[in-house]
């Protein structure tokens, strides 16, 4: 077996939790500036998670190919679990196989759990926000379509909403 497969794989596995682990701090930020409702913060936080979406994205296919060249190369199937390919790894290289696989599945666990609860929160005050708008302004409960068939906006009186809100 050819050792450089198998490092690279590992340090590509480094990429992909670090970009993980990056993204879950810009979760955090965007949620920061939503409860805090900073809005020009909340533009740059979106700017900068969508920035470090993409690194994870890339970084993903990147594991995923040294992946499939490591497990092409043990001549196991493209399926193959890694406790499966560390059965096939000499002694020595199991146990970094298993704590990178380890330490990826947690910070996609937080990544996950982060995108989650901020999902959650930003979900709740909106809706929270429709149902007070609705109950303040019954007259324009009722959604106008246009010939499209697609929701339109209503020509009326504008309304301004209290940043506070």
């Amino acid at each position: 077996m050819d050792i450089k497969r198998l490092e690279s794989f590992l340090s590509a596995a480094e990429r992909l939790r670090s970009s993980l682990d990056a993204f879950v701090e810009e979760q955090r930020a965007v949620g920061r500036a939503v409860r805090e409702k900073d809005w020009s913060a909340l533009e740059h936080a979106l700017a900068a998670a969508a920035a470090v979406g993409e690194a994870v994205a890339r970084d993903e296919a990147a594991r995923n190919a040294a992946w499939s060249g490591l497990v092409g190369e043990l001549g196991l199937a493209p399926d193959t679990s890694p406790f499966r390919v560390s059965l096939a790894l000499p002694m020595a290289a199991r146990e970094a196989l298993t704590d990178t696989c380890r330490a990826l599945r947690l910070a996609a666990m937080r990544a996950r759990i982060e995108s989650e609860a901020l999902g959650s929160f930003v979900g709740d005050s909106a809706a929270m926000l429709a149902r007070t708008l609705e109950e303040l302004f019954p007259d324009r409960k009722v959604k106008v379509y246009g010939k499209s068939g697609k929701p339109k906006s209503v020509a009326s009186d504008a309304m301004v909403v209290n940043a506070a809100f």
